[in-house]
């Protein structure tokens, strides 16, 4: 008897030692949607047709590269959505507001994503190249970029929120080259 009371109080002792498994958070790009003011619905003079993604960045969980050859993909903290439908949606959203693209014709957007991520809880770094086209096909604007933005605070929630800050600040750099290249091109 008194080995089997043993066992059991060994078993609840261990049972509630275990630490409890934490429920996978999510997380969108997008933030919360804006109030939408009803206006006349336009096209947006710079259409995203493209997001290509590098293979590691295809899967749902959000990476930190830990050091300089590696990354880690958490499995706690998650894309509540494809990142590729992400970035797309904050790319169009942030492009669909700029005014200096409001006198310019109707522009394809083709991304192509090389790095991603978070950079071991120091900064976000954003990477890749782009390409503008016409609705001929003709190439206007074709650029590499790199961006980086450091974190200032600690948390996925925080560094998301940078990662969609980023997003932010390569749509001004699109807008800005096109702007450009449109007033060259008269």
């Amino acid at each position: 008897m008194r080995v089997i009371l043993l066992l059991v109080t060994m078993m609840l002792v261990v049972g509630c030692s275990s630490p409890t498994l934490q429920p996978p958070k999510y997380y969108v790009l997008s933030g919360t949607p804006m109030q939408l003011i009803p206006h006349k619905v336009q096209h947006p003079a710079v259409e995203v047709r493209s997001v290509a993604l590098s293979d590691y960045l295809q899967s749902a969980n959000i990476v930190l590269q830990v050091s300089d050859h590696e990354l880690f993909f958490s499995a706690n903290h998650l894309w509540a959505e494809p990142l590729q439908v992400g970035i797309e949606k904050v790319l169009s959203n942030r492009l669909s507001q700029t005014q200096s693209l409001s006198d310019v014709p109707a522009l394809l957007l083709d991304v192509n994503i090389d790095y991603f991520h978070i950079v071991d809880r120091d900064a976000v770094i954003l990477s890749g190249n782009y390409v503008v086209e016409s609705q001929t096909g003709a190439n206007l604007v074709r650029e590499r970029f790199t961006l980086r933005e450091p974190l200032n605070h600690s948390g996925y929630e925080y560094a998301v929120s940078v990662m969609s800050s980023i997003l932010g600040a390569l749509s001004q750099e699109i807008a800005a080259k096109v702007t450009a290249q449109q007033s060259s091109a008269r």
